[in-house]
C-alpha cells in the first residue's frame, strides 16, 4: 500500500536529521516478480497480463519513491530457438544496464517502511483465467499510443518514458530482467541493430533481479554481477509460478545475488509483505 504525499515541508522547516537514514532509497527492493504467465485454464494456455512487479520498502521510514524509474533490461532469457546465444552487454560493459522499457512512478508517492506497491501488466481481476486479482495494484502499466491497450480505471497509471513497441509491456515470460533506477537516472539513447534502448549507468540502480530460462542459461545473465551476482528461473513458461524475495526475521534479504535472494512460488502474492 502506497501513500500519496500531498505536501512538502515548507522552505525554513528543519526535521530532525537523526530519525532519517542517509539514504533510505537503498533499501527500497524488488519483493516479488511474477512474470511466468497462468497456468492454462477457463479454455486459455498463453495467458500473460497478469503479471506484476512488487517493490517493497525494507527500511525503517517511509521512502519517497516519486520519480523512482522501473525497467525492463534487454537480452535474451535462454537458448529459446535453435541457435541462440547470449546477446546481452553485461559482459561488454559492466558499468551500464541496457533497457527495452522505461516507466516512471508519479512524484508524490510516499511508501511506508515494511509496505509494498504493486504494478500490475493489467489492474483487473484476472480470475477465472488466472487467479490473480489486480484490482487493487497501485499502478499499472499503460501504453497510450499503441491503439490496442486497454486502460483500466481503477488502477492509476505509471508514466511512460520509454517503450520499444507492441501494443503493452510484457516481460518475457522465459524470465525478464527487471531493476529500480534512482529518479535522477541518466537514459542515455543506445541504438543497436533493430533495438531501440536506454542506457543507464549501474550507480543508478537501486535493485535489480536477474531471471533465466532454466537452471543451465546462467549465461544468458543481463545484469552485471555488481548490480547482480545470481539468477534465478521458474519451471517453465505458463506455470502460474512467481519468484519471491527471501525473509528473514521478517525483513526482506537482500544480498545482491538473487540466486540465494529470491525463492521459487507457486502462489503468486501481490498483496501482502
Amino acid at each position: 500500500m502506497v501513500v500519496w504525499m500531498l505536501a512538502a515541508c515548507a522552505p525554513g522547516d528543519d526535521p530532525d536529521a537523526s530519525t532519517v537514514p542517509e539514504d533510505p532509497m537503498g533499501r527500497l527492493v524488488i519483493a516479488e516478480l511474477y512474470y511466468s504467465g497462468a497456468a492454462p485454464a477457463a479454455g486459455q494456455d498463453h495467458y500473460f497480463s497478469d503479471q506484476f512487479v512488487k517493490l517493497g520498502n525494507a527500511s525503517d521510514v517511509p521512502i519517497d519513491v516519486g520519480g523512482v524509474l522501473l525497467g525492463d533490461v534487454y537480452g535474451l532469457a535462454g537458448p529459446i530457438n535453435p541457435g541462440d546465444a547470449p546477446d546481452s552487454f553485461a559482459s561488454d560493459d559492466p558499468d551500464h544496464v541496457y533497457l527495452e522499457n522505461v516507466w516512471r512512478i508519479p512524484d508524490g508517492v510516499v511508501l511506508e517502511p515494511g509496505d509494498t506497491l504493486v504494478v500490475a501488466h493489467d489492474g483487473t481481476n484476472h480470475q477465472p483465467v488466472s487467479p490473480v486479482d489486480l484490482t487493487g495494484a497501485d499502478f499499472e502499466t499503460f501504453v497510450a499510443d499503441s491503439g490496442g491497450d486497454e486502460d483500466y480505471p481503477l488502477v492509476p497509471n505509471l508514466e511512460e518514458v520509454h517503450f520499444t513497441g507492441g501494443y503493452d509491456w510484457l516481460i518475457t515470460v522465459f524470465g525478464p530482467s527487471v531493476v529500480v533506477l534512482a529518479a535522477d537516472a541518466e537514459l542515455v539513447r543506445e541504438n543497436t541493430g533493430f533495438a531501440r534502448l536506454r542506457k543507464a549507468p549501474v550507480a543508478a540502480v537501486i535493485d535489480g533481479i536477474d531471471t533465466v530460462m532454466d537452471a543451465d542459461s546462467g549465461g544468458y545473465k543481463r545484469l552485471p554481477d555488481a548490480v547482480d551476482a545470481g539468477f534465478v528461473h521458474v519451471s517453465g513458461t505458463y506455470v502460474g509460478e512467481s519468484v519471491r524475495r527471501v525473509r528473514v526475521g521478517g525483513t526482506w534479504q537482500d544480498t545482491d545475488d538473487t540466486t540465494a535472494d529470491f525463492e521459487r512460488s507457486t502462489e503468486p502474492a501481490p498483496y501482502g509483505p
